[in-house]
């Protein structure tokens, strides 16, 4: 119900768009009376899925589902450089993902509040931007594919975040720096209250033969994480917990990630990797099996890009994420069965016959790293079959 009465409140915004924005409500801007609303946008995406999940272990039984993702976001300029931004979301709730799947006798769906932030992006000369957000906000760290070893797709911080990119034509690059705040949950019955601090900085560089490498280094510091759950939705595989399903080891997740793009003939390659290092070692803390099992890494390439009509893409990642490398709750939902502890390929095929529709096909190949800690010995392969369209 909620997201038929916002799509009926941007259509009437966006249609007759003049006459509607006269009815809005208008403030003092010191030159005289003006519309609050600066300008509208209205964006979303609905995406089809089968999903074919391998289990190959015993007792853990193979499936076959059909899922969709719905997904409709707006966001409204207001005077003094703000914005309001919004996204709905279907799903079950959960921070990792917005799928909902075919199933309970076609039972009606929920959709979620995904995103809802205050903006504030100042205008600066034409060689730097800076950006503040606070709510329940995008991600704001800069993220390749290959980057999801830290942080799934799906995930809306809530919380705070800072950006801000230069153009230093003297140095012969564009420089950037990325903060997140995230509270990851508070509880009244306790003082831990459990936060995220991310930063990143990093640069882009132009070089020969139009190429660009762009390259970051980020440290994400979890506190309290041990103090008790996050309260999630999702529990993903992988990290070491108690009985209550607490964390037993802290985070403080050193990450690098690179991109070098360039050209073979007239078709875009994208080069990419990620490291990822656990640097936290206090605690209450048993190695085990296995040792430390504190880093991880991913690296692969994509071949071609899915945007304009008839355009294509194929890629392959091979991933390797140790069991307490980092948080498993955000971390990629879909390698394996989502979390950590685990080793494997990732291939996909894109194509878009036309700007605003996607076929994607993906399969993921992967194994445990210790069978000795969760999962245990579960290997899973798993395919994935999307028809998308954007509008």
């Amino acid at each position: 119900m909620r997201i038929i009465i916002i799509a009926v409140v941007f259509c009437l915004l966006v249609a007759p768009a003049e006459a509607q924005l006269l009815k809005l409500r208008r403030t003092d801007l010191g030159n005289g009376q003006a519309n609050l609303i600066e300008s509208l946008s209205l964006k979303g995406d609905l995406r089809l899925r089968h999903e074919s999940i391998a289990r190959r272990s015993a007792g853990r039984p193979s499936r076959q589902r059909q899922r969709f993702r719905l997904r409709l976001a707006g966001e409204i300029g207001l005077p003094e450089y703000l914005s309001v931004g919004l996204r709905l979301a279907s799903g079950a709730g959960e921070q990792v993902s917005s799928n909902q799947s075919f199933d309970n006798l076609g039972s009606q769906k929920g959709i979620f509040i995904d995103r809802a932030y205050l903006q504030w992006k100042p205008a600066l000369a034409q060689d730097g931007a800076l950006r503040v957000s606070a709510g329940k906000i995008a991600y704001p760290l800069w993220r390749p594919y290959s980057a999801d070893a830290v942080w799934d797709a799906d995930v809306s911080p809530e919380g705070f975040s800072q950006s801000g990119e230069w153009l230093f034509p003297s140095l012969g690059g564009l420089f950037f720096a990325n903060a997140l705040q995230m509270r990851t949950d508070e509880d009244s019955g306790s003082r831990a209250d459990q936060w995220l601090l991310a930063q990143q900085v990093g640069a882009e560089w132009k070089l020969p033969l139009g190429t660009r490498l762009r390259a970051a280094a980020a440290f994400h510091h979890w506190i309290n994480e041990r103090a008790g759950t996050f309260g999630q939705v999702a529990l993903n595989q992988g990290n070491r917990r108690d009985g209550a399903g607490a964390l037993l080891r802290e985070f403080d997740v050193l990450e690098l990630t690179g991109q070098y793009s360039l050209w073979l003939s007239r078709i875009p390659l994208r080069v990419q990797g990620t490291w990822i290092k656990n640097t936290a070692g206090k605690g209450n803390f048993a190695v085990g099996p296995g040792g430390a099992q504190d880093s991880g890494f991913q690296t692969g390439a994509i071949l071609g890009e899915v945007k304009d009509r008839r355009s294509w893409e194929l890629a392959y990642f091979y991933k390797r994420v140790e069991t307490d490398a980092t948080v498993a709750d955000v971390a990629d939902s879909d390698f394996g069965l989502g979390g950590t502890n685990r080793r494997g390929h990732i291939v996909w095929a894109a194509y878009s016959p036309r700007d605003w529709m996607q076929l994607k096909a993906k399969f993921f190949h992967t194994r445990v790293i210790e069978e000795g800690l969760a999962p245990g010995p579960e290997d899973v392969n798993r395919l994935q079959m999307d028809y998308s369209i954007f509008f």
